[in-house]
């Protein structure tokens, strides 16, 4: 009786330890870049929970610098909240490296384009808007470990554009066209005058020819 009890024991915790837990491979700077869709740094301002499998997060950043991916200054990022399904729960108010891939390769959420795991590189950094540079501090979270940020995540990650946030439009230098106006219409100024110019030394070199020319009385 006891032996069976035993049995059955073991039975009941095997069947209530998960089937599979989230397993990622290591993923340098370069080629985390490489498989993302969008990379930038931003803070979260919003979190809301969807239906549906894996009980998907919708996570909002404002975006501060934007590495790589059309420069907005909001991105909406869809994870899963189970960490057995690889997901990365964002914590409201934090900033952090995010690398977003689209299409069907995260979580799925109507309307979101976006989605990130635990695999894809996020990092927690601290506070700022500042691009991210050598030697700054990252906070500890998830997979990311605590300590300065390395040389060559910031070379993988190149240069960052600044992000055009809603409503806002990026100015747009006009005066090139207004240049080449300009420089047309003084170019006709120019060629008219001189045209005026080689008349007028012609009617003056005719009527001093015939000056020359003409009988004296």
């Amino acid at each position: 009786m006891l032996a069976l009890l035993a049995l059955a024991a073991s039975v009941l915790v095997g069947l209530s330890t998960p089937a599979y837990a989230c397993s990622c491979a290591d993923l340098s700077p370069a080629r985390a870049v490489e498989h993302a869709d969008a990379v930038f740094t931003g803070t979260v301002a919003d979190v809301r929970a969807e239906e549906g499998p894996g009980r998907p997060r919708v996570y909002t950043f404002l975006a501060d610098q934007v590495y790589k991916g059309r420069p907005a200054g909001r991105f909406t990022v869809a994870s899963s909240a189970d960490s057995a399904s690889c997901g990365y729960a964002f914590e409201r108010g934090g900033r952090y490296l995010v690398f977003a891939a689209a299409g069907s390769a995260g979580t799925m959420v109507a309307g979101v384009e976006l989605s990130s795991t635990l695999c894809s590189g996020n990092i927690p950094v601290d506070p700022g808007t500042g691009p991210l540079r050598p030697g700054d501090e990252r906070e500890a979270g998830h997979e990311s470990l605590a300590g300065p940020v390395e040389a060559g995540l910031v070379k993988a990650l190149g240069t960052p554009a600044r992000p055009v946030a809603a409503g806002e439009t990026s100015p747009v230098k006009e005066p090139l066209r207004a240049e080449e106006e300009t420089g047309i219409g003084w170019g006709w100024i120019a060629g008219g005058a001189a045209a005026v110019l080689l008349l007028a030394g012609a009617f003056t070199a005719v009527t001093l020819r015939r000056r020359m020319h003409a009988p004296r009385r």
